[in-house]
């Protein structure tokens, strides 16, 4: 479990870790969140991880038992598949405590710091996030700025900037590239505007494929650093503590409680599945069973999800909500071990 665990989470983590880079690169983050970002990322990975890997750790341990023929040996010394789940059970009440643990508690509080560090980043200009010796692209993606040395105070040097304005909607845009050979960061005390003062430099303005270009030469020239204006953005409900979903019993916070329930539910189900989806036949291999295994488990978690939607947008009943998807996949699960005893059965009554 750990392993696949490990490796799982190594992959998810390192994708996820790429776009962060990719907006650090870009200026929409500081470089110096990024680990922060990771961290309090990693129990939302970990909340469906550790289900899944404790299914494919059970699938692949009984697997090798069966393969090997020990679970056999078990059988003829009295090992009952009833004394079989009672273990396996056993074994998933400390990996549902983490679970629900993780989802109940680590995860919202994640969530919650990292709303509050991107609100932090929501505030910072595009000097803030630029970085010596690299093109910067805006989000917006009208303006490139680049700068040779940047120091711990905000001086510059070697500046250039680029950038498109639209000004007439149906035309094409006007260019403005100004490049100067030092400048700093100033605030005006007034307003406390931050503004760009470079000094020494050239200005240049025009539409491209026209010869009507402005040259400006200035010895200072000041360039005000706009934030992004505030705005009240709605809390996301991932980051909604678990005491207040329930205290709020709206559809949207009654879904993500239900689904927070249901994150650590999955625990005693998908390791009551795998018990009879890890029987192999020594000739088949202890792999054999688990593409079967994988569709299942990964069309609970989608149906789960899909679910949560639906009672969101109050398409399904809150009484009815997530429930019902459990109940299902228990009835599979139990299917699944009167087909294997029917099998025995019939193997043990063959003339």
């Amino acid at each position: 479990m750990l392993t696949v665990a490990g490796v799982v989470l190594v992959i998810a983590m390192g994708w996820r870790f790429s776009g962060y880079l990719r907006d650090a690169a870009g200026g929409a983050i500081t470089t110096d969140i990024l680990f922060l970002i990771m961290l309090y990322r990693l129990p939302g990975f970990l909340e469906l991880i550790i289900p899944l890997s404790f299914f494919l750790g059970i699938m692949i341990a009984y697997g090798r038992l069966y393969v090997d023929s020990e679970m056999v040996v078990l059988e003829a010394c009295g090992m009952s598949p009833a004394r079989l789940i009672w273990i396996t059970m056993l074994l998933a009440v400390p990996i549902l405590l983490v679970t629900a643990c993780t989802s109940l508690w680590l995860k919202p509080t994640g969530e919650a710091q990292l709303e509050l560090l991107f609100k932090g980043q929501r505030g910072l200009t595009e000097f803030d996030t630029l970085a010596p010796g690299r093109f910067q692209m805006l989000s917006s993606g009208r303006r490139v700025t680049y700068t040779e040395k940047l120091d711990d105070d905000g001086d510059l040097e070697n500046i250039f900037i680029t950038e498109l304005i639209n000004r007439d909607a149906m035309g094409p845009k006007e260019a403005i590239i100004i490049m100067a050979s030092s400048g700093s960061q100033v605030v005006d005390k007034e307003t406390g505007n931050r503004f760009l003062l470079l000094k020494d430099g050239t200005r240049y303005s025009g539409t491209p494929g026209k010869t009507d270009y402005q040259v400006i030469e200035y010895e200072g020239y000041g360039q005000l650093l706009a934030k992004e204006t505030a705005t009240e953005r709605r809390r996301r409900r991932t980051a909604i503590p678990t005491i207040e979903l329930w205290q709020d019993p709206t559809p949207r916070n009654l879904s993500e409680l239900q689904w927070r329930v249901s994150i650590f539910l999955l625990v005693p189900i998908l390791g009551l599945m795998a018990v009879p989806l890890s029987r192999v036949n020594p000739r088949q291999g202890r792999f054999s069973r688990l593409a079967p295994g994988l569709a299942l488990s990964f069309l609970y978690v989608l149906l789960l999800s899909a679910m949560r939607s639906a009672v969101e947008k109050g398409q399904l009943p809150l009484t009815v909500g997530l429930w019902w998807v459990h109940l299902a996949f228990l009835a599979i699960s139990l299917g699944l071990f009167r087909k294997y005893r029917f099998i025995i059965s019939l193997r043990e009554n063959k003339p």
